[in-house]
């Protein structure tokens, strides 16, 4: 019997600035991002709602972050222990499109079949909070996405610490 493997998997380097990226699914020329923004700085370094996800890296930029996203049929395992952050929320995908952006603009698109899902964050390779001291630090993400009939809380599961200097 062969290990549980997501369905779908696409991996692209895109480029993180401002110590931030949102997911949207389901853009809206009403959306309030900034509101997601802020309640993401001010609370778990994450924020959703009906029209995205907003996480917040402790790295304040990447000009070539590895970004993987992987769609599942069902939850899959655990892996935390591999992952230096790790969130949970819920996304809506309206379009068929899953939209990585930041605040410069800059955008990626993926292919993502239409409904509600469960999506898992989880992000390493962390050296510094704020400046990595690099534009290209070694950080990367990666989003699973599997079906859910309801929605997530949007909160953070595991934290990043740096090293004691």
């Amino acid at each position: 019997m062969s290990a549980p493997a997501p369905r779908r998997v696409e991996e692209r380097a895109v480029r993180l600035e401002y110590g931030q990226f949102c997911l949207c699914g389901n853009p809206s020329p009403d959306a309030d991002y900034m509101t997601l923004l802020e309640q993401a700085i001010n609370g778990s370094s994450i924020a959703a709602d009906d029209n995205g996800v907003i996480v917040i890296s402790p790295h304040q930029n990447n000009f070539e972050m590895p970004f993987r996203l992987e769609l599942w049929d069902d939850r899959p395992l655990d892996d935390h222990d591999d992952w230096e952050e790790v969130f949970e929320a819920s996304l809506l995908v309206v379009d068929d499109v899953l939209r990585y952006s930041i605040p410069t603009d800059a955008v990626a698109n993926f292919e993502v079949p239409r409904g509600r899902y469960a999506a898992r964050i989880s992000g390493r390779g962390f050296v510094n909070r704020g400046w990595p001291g690099s534009i290209t630090p070694g950080d990367r993400w990666r989003v699973q996405l599997w079906p859910s009939a309801g929605d997530i809380a949007a909160r953070r599961l595991k934290e990043w610490h740096p090293p004691a200097t």
